[in-house]
């Protein structure tokens, strides 16, 4: 069932995203589908108000199928992938500090041998 949920993703986004790029912009002149004579079909109006509900439903569709396959993925196992793996406990920095010395005192140390 998720595979298929996963593809009904997959198709939904493709169709979002085709829906998004045919609509016109704020001040554009003409979407990607009106050309010089295609307008006495469908007027700009319509074809907006049609490309806006469809993104609508669009936007609607996939929002809740991605909180579905979520609600299914997170049934179907409860243990995290890094759960068998050991923690890596090793220093923030490669600078080994001795041990008495604050970070201060060693650099003055190190500038002193340099020297």
């Amino acid at each position: 069932m998720s595979t298929t949920l996963m593809i009904i993703h997959g198709v939904i986004s493709i169709l979002l995203i085709v829906s998004v790029l045919l609509q016109f912009g704020k001040g554009a002149e003409a979407g990607l589908l009106s050309g010089g004579g295609g307008e006495s079909v469908m007027s700009g109006g319509q074809k907006g108000n049609i490309l806006t509900k469809i993104t609508t439903i669009l936007s609607v569709i996939f929002m809740a199928n991605s909180i579905l396959l979520a609600k299914i993925q997170s049934q179907k196992s409860s243990d995290s992938l890094l759960d068998d793996q050991a923690p890596i406990a090793r220093p923030l920095n490669n600078d080994k500090a001795e041990k008495g010395k604050t970070p201060k005192q060693d650099t003055e140390t190190k500038n002193q041998t340099k020297k």
